[in-house]
């Protein structure tokens, strides 16, 4: 995969050169899958706000302010959503029986700070089943004016069942972010606040985005571990460039494997114009190398004098799958980013949800649009399509040889369906030993992805 990567870098026409496809979801995210298209284009598609928004907000006097700088679970053997989060005290704990109403038990502040409140918190369970929760600590003077003598960065916290937990005495990353003494010598960049931790289990690694600062400029980095523990060095991914609005810069990313490929949430600041962010996808086949074509707000702020208006920071886990919807829990805040935290309108939580699959289509009007794949090899042969056709439109398939000659064609698909059936109108099935391509023609629909099972 990555050897393609790197000749598309070059121009390479890949138009014909095969591709082997697994029994996932094959997404339109971009143009990886695709020989040829015409009259259609790619449709980002925002989640639905959930109308209780915000779910969840500072329980005062004790919390001033809380953060989505966390993470949600569904906990199956319980039935629960699990929610942690951190506050201005440190890493806070809510559940609830259907991810919408949330309640804090008495025991919810689970830990402190070292010094202040902790910020950026990620927590997964580990392939053995151990909770990790990886929260960056700062090192500056608290108002008794005494300095944390432990370094500032992320440190790991251990926990069997998410609520008590052991933290490792040295950070797993390290950060000189406020104080420029502990700058190594040479250094390129600084580790920020913002990260996202993770176990990935395509890659079979734990996978770190974090945040890289150079000269104020802040950009996002890639480190991988074997044990989650021990990092390589980090390198850059994704920095802001001519297409963004000037000042613009990369402040936070979520990123995840999902079906076929690896999406990402980016934290877009833009800094020196409205001081507010937005969330933008950003997409990877091999979830290494990430691709930003796709510029159009994901999650956009809420309207003026509401509680999302300002800041926009997405919850530190993948989507959920709930039955039929992708649950997304993001954090807001009413104020723009120059404003400090404590002076600013507030933050709390809430939910979006989204069809599976539904990031990203190829969508074509009333004028008919057209798609032919690049040339496939796959085990299954059951075809289905996760799409929308308006009343008017309709999508029909077309099964061809790799030289463009048709094997059969498809009744026309109607309807809104995550697993619409392709039916052929002759006898035949996708081949399974040799390579084919797939034609859809589309009119006043959407095409999120299809399957071959």
């Amino acid at each position: 995969m990555l050897a393609l990567l790197l000749l598309a870098q070059l121009s390479i026409d890949l138009r014909d050169w095969p591709v082997r496809i697994g029994p996932e979801a094959q997404l339109f995210l971009d143009d990886h899958l695709i020989a040829k298209r015409a009259n259609v284009d790619f449709q980002v598609h925002n989640p639905r706000k959930h109308p209780s928004n915000p779910i969840l907000e500072a329980s005062k006097p004790n919390e001033t302010y809380l953060l989505v700088y966390g993470s949600t679970i569904h906990d199956r053997q319980s039935n629960k959503f699990r929610m942690w989060y951190t506050n201005n005290i440190g890493i806070a704990y809510a559940e609830s029986p259907d991810g919408v109403r949330f309640t804090r038990p008495s025991n919810y502040q689970l830990t402190k700070g070292h010094r202040g409140r902790s910020d950026t918190l990620t927590i997964f369970q580990d392939p053995q089943g151990l909770f990790r929760a990886y929260v960056m600590e700062y090192r500056y003077p608290d108002k008794d004016g005494i300095r944390e003598q432990r370094r500032e960065g992320i440190y790991l916290r251990t926990s069997k069942d998410g609520l008590q937990w052991d933290e490792r005495h040295d950070p797993v990353m390290l950060s000189a972010w406020r104080n420029a003494k502990d700058q190594l010598p040479g250094a390129q960049w600084d580790l920020g606040d913002v990260h996202h931790i993770s176990w990935d289990p395509k890659l079979n690694k734990y996978i770190g985005h974090i945040k890289l600062v150079n000269e104020g400029i802040r950009m996002r980095g890639m480190a991988e571990s074997e044990d989650g523990v021990y990092w390589s060095d980090p390198r850059l991914i994704l920095k802001a460039d001519e297409k963004d609005r000037p000042g613009d810069q990369l402040y936070s990313m979520i990123a995840f494997p999902y079906e076929s490929a690896w999406i990402g949430f980016l934290g877009v600041y833009h800094k020196g114009t409205d001081e507010r962010m937005d969330i933008q996808l950003v997409t990877s086949r091999d979830g290494r190398h990430w691709s930003r074509h796709l510029r159009t707000p994901f999650l956009p702020n809420g309207p003026d004098n509401t509680w999302d208006w300002g800041l926009l920071h997405m919850g530190q886990n993948p989507p959920l799958r709930v039955n039929d919807e992708l649950r997304i829990y993001y954090g807001g805040g009413g104020s723009p980013h120059n404003v400090r935290i404590r002076d600013s309108k507030g933050f709390a939580i809430g939910l979006a949800t989204l069809r599976p699959e539904g990031f990203v289509s190829l969508d074509a009007k009333t004028q008919p649009g057209e798609i032919v794949t690049r040339p496939l090899h796959s085990k299954g042969t059951k075809l289905t399509l996760n799409a929308t056709v308006q009343p008017q439109g309709s999508i029909q398939v077309t099964l061809l040889n790799t030289d463009g000659s048709t094997i059969a064609e498809s009744e026309s698909i109607t309807g809104d369906s995550l697993r619409a059936p392709v039916r052929w109108k002759t006898a035949a099935t996708i081949p399974t030993n040799k390579d084919y391509r797939l034609q859809f023609r589309l009119t006043s629909a959407s095409l999120y992805a299809f399957r071959v099972e």
